[in-house]
């Protein structure tokens, strides 16, 4: 065990050493950071307590665990983070655990769960920890799906492709096995205590997680590019800088909420479709909306609202749609019969070979393959 907890707290320190220090210093970088180091705290608190002196028996650390995962994930979510101190109600329950560490500093409020239901006067505070963790990690690891989830959602109507760096499939990932972890760290926990079953503690297997986690989180996290600061960029979309044409509104509720005259929508779709035909901007394997928003001098927030709700698609599905186009010209025009399918599909716009026969096989009802085949 303490050769573990030893990998465990370098790892966490140095992953932790090296996102703070990452530039550009983000702001979900530094919550990744907080993360690493609190883990690393954690597991220099078990060495001490298991050789030198008990630092405190109730376990108050892994209450942050839950909330830095999910605003690490909300952080990098957004376009323009900012710290609110609303998120510190998130850490009210790591707060009261701590008080009551210290209030009963030196009692034995848990030993393990050999102990946990020895009726005591400390079994109900065992009982409400318990459940309070539970409860802490399986709410958060859901919101951080959920936040992820509409994220993925919400690229749809600013890139044009799919990208492992901008969709945190990877997080997705990582979060649903550190919730599976510590459920069987749980079951393992419920059943030492109602059967005594366990040759071993079953919060040790945590240390080994965590352990594991800090290494892929970190190596990820290190990977992991500023999602709007790095890749899909930012656009200036106030009033000031947005051209006369569009500036006044009419007596449409709507559209005042916007900024966007109800007459100007025909104009933006002729521009928007105009400019598609003329530049082919979706050649373009990486083009984002801020990309067609700074070219057309037209804020991207219009152009979002005239594709969303009056073309009825999304940015992802246009851009996309004039790529699938562009393949077919290409795979039935002879100049280009020398090259492959998947050449085609990366000089139309495409960016993966699963992305293209995907949207294709979406859009036109078959396979590339079975495109060329109908159409030679």
């Amino acid at each position: 065990m303490e050769q573990i907890l030893f990998i465990g707290i370098s790892q966490a320190f140095f992953a932790g050493l090296l996102i703070a220090t990452k530039k550009p210093r983000l702001m979900a970088n530094q919550v990744l950071a907080a993360w690493f180091f609190l883990i690393c705290i954690e597991m220099v608190i078990v060495l001490i307590n298991s050789n030198l002196v008990e630092l405190y028996s109730i376990k108050v650390l892994p209450f942050t665990y839950g909330p830095l995962m999910f605003l690490y994930a909300k952080m990098m979510t957004e376009d323009t983070p900012s710290f609110n101190p609303q998120y510190l109600w998130h850490f009210v329950p790591f707060m009261v655990f701590l008080l009551l560490s210290l209030l009963f500093l030196n009692k034995p409020v848990m030993e393990g769960t050999k102990g946990f239901l020895i009726i005591d006067r400390f079994i109900s505070l065992r009982i409400i920890y318990g459940i309070s963790f539970f409860i802490s990690i399986t709410a958060y690891s859901v919101a951080t799906f959920l936040v992820i989830h509409q994220h993925q959602k919400n690229l749809k109507k600013m890139i044009s492709y799919s990208s492992a760096k901008v969709t945190l499939q990877w997080l997705v990932g990582l979060s649903v096995i550190f919730y599976l972890s510590y459920l069987l760290v749980f079951v393992f926990g419920l059943i030492d205590i109602l059967l005594n079953f366990m040759p071993f503690d079953p919060y040790e297997l945590s240390f080994l997680g965590l352990t594991v986690f800090a290494f892929l989180y970190g190596f990820y996290g290190v990977k992991q590019p500023g999602i709007f600061e790095e890749i899909v960029g930012h656009f200036e979309t106030s009033q000031e800088n947005t051209p006369p044409a569009y500036r006044e509104n009419t007596g449409n509720e709507k559209y005042q909420r916007s900024g966007l005259k109800a007459k100007d929508i025909e104009k933006i779709k002729m521009e928007v479709m105009e400019y598609m035909d003329r530049e082919k901007p979706y050649l373009n394997r990486e083009l984002t909306i801020n990309d067609v928003a700074a070219d057309l001098n037209i804020p991207r927030h219009f152009i979002t609202e005239v594709i969303n709700n009056h073309m009825g698609k999304n940015f992802y599905y246009l851009i996309n749609e004039f790529r699938v186009e562009e393949a077919k010209k290409r795979l039935t025009d002879p100049k280009y019969s020398n090259l492959t399918i998947l050449a085609i599909a990366y000089d139309s716009g495409f960016n993966s070979k699963s992305a293209f026969n995907t949207i294709f096989k979406d859009l036109s009802g078959m396979t590339p393959s079975q495109y060329l085949k109908k159409s030679s």
